[in-house]
């Protein structure tokens, strides 16, 4: 029983070393281990792999039941990215990760952390980060914190509260889901790519709404390309779960709000549309759906053989949809393209 598949993380416990997937294409969870994760993910919590999008080996394990092997994390629009420290020099104040989700190294300066012991090495330290591309092409790190407490104590100067605890918590406290206003924004990653605007005003989105008071008609909701939750007034009522598509308005206090809400891309629905953009070097693009304010990211995998290493942009696609848990959509196996 050997192949690779295309599924998402339903379930992972860093402290016990082992989680489940889900697949479309598989009946029933499919176990995996601390050992079947990239050597630069072995570190990472529960809520920075959950639903994630893998491609993974489907092998037998010892007891005979199914279990995932060889797993590759997908990097999507709005994610953190596992990685390792490849370089860093303190007396230039900077350094270089690597990740298996990503290709070629990613920069990221002394300031991206909080305050290091003095003298720290950094090399081969395990980190999540999320990464922006610059305008001349190279990958730049941002908002970089240590996998596990363990490590930040180690390297951290101060306590553990200053250290991965403060990093961690802002980062997915308070639905924050390691998103801020530079996230992966207009040029090829997102609404186009990677590079700031994360959180523009008049770009199109799509969340979940996790509140909503009908005697008051507002709610909140949660999505990939802010920081914070979403504030909306409608109407309509809405209940929490509901999947929305809007344009995404910054108000003049800084706070995010949900205009033009509508209907949102739904998983396991079918849709047709048109590659918006596609970054050969990187493997991934973006399709746009009429209709639709958000954009769905779709690796190249999905692509025949024949079409993989030519420009997919413009052509027509079929495909099959799987969202996130804050709204992300995300194209399936199974795409046709033409």
């Amino acid at each position: 029983m050997a192949g690779r598949y295309s599924g998402i993380v339903k379930s992972w416990n860093g402290s016990k070393g082992y989680g489940f997937l889900s697949s479309q294409q598989i009946n029933g969870d499919i176990m995996f281990l601390r050992s079947h994760l990239p050597t630069d993910a072995k570190e990472v919590r529960g809520k920075f792999l959950e639903g994630k999008t893998v491609n993974f080996d489907l092998t037998t394990g010892p007891d005979g039941r199914a279990q995932g092997a060889n797993i590759q994390i997908t990097a999507a629009e709005g994610d953190f990215v596992a990685g390792e420290v490849k370089t860093y020099s303190e007396r230039h104040g900077y350094g270089f990760i690597i990740s298996s989700s990503l290709k070629g190294e990613v920069r990221f300066n002394r300031t991206d952390l909080d305050a290091l012991n003095p003298g720290v090495n950094l090399k081969g330290e395990l980190v999540i980060c999320k990464v922006f591309l610059m305008p001349d092409g190279k990958l730049r790190a941002e908002k970089i914190m240590f996998q596990s407490s363990k490590i930040a104590n180690r390297l951290k100067a101060g306590s553990f509260g200053k250290g991965f605890g403060k990093g961690f918590g802002k980062g997915y406290g308070n639905n924050d889901y390691g998103m801020d206003g530079k996230g992966f924004g207009k040029g090829g990653f997102g609404k186009g790519g990677f590079g700031d605007g994360g959180q523009d005003e008049g770009q199109g989105a799509q969340g979940v709404v996790i509140s909503y008071v009908s005697g008051k008609g507002y709610g909140f909701l949660k999505c990939g390309k802010s920081p914070s939750d979403v504030y909306f007034k409608s109407p309509d009522v809405y209940q929490p779960g509901m999947i929305v598509g809007f344009t995404l308005k910054i108000n003049q206090d800084g706070k995010p709000s949900a205009i033009n809400l509508q209907p949102g891309i739904s998983s396991g629905q079918t849709y047709t549309g048109t590659v918006k953009t596609f970054l050969e070097n990187k493997g991934y693009g973006f399709i746009s759906i009429p209709g639709q304010p958000s954009d769905v990211y779709f690796n190249k995998d999905l692509a025949p053989a024949a079409l993989q290493n030519s420009s997919l942009q413009g052509k027509s696609v079929r495909f099959t949809v799987q969202v996130t848990a804050d709204g992300k959509a995300r194209a399936e196996q199974g795409a046709q393209f033409y």
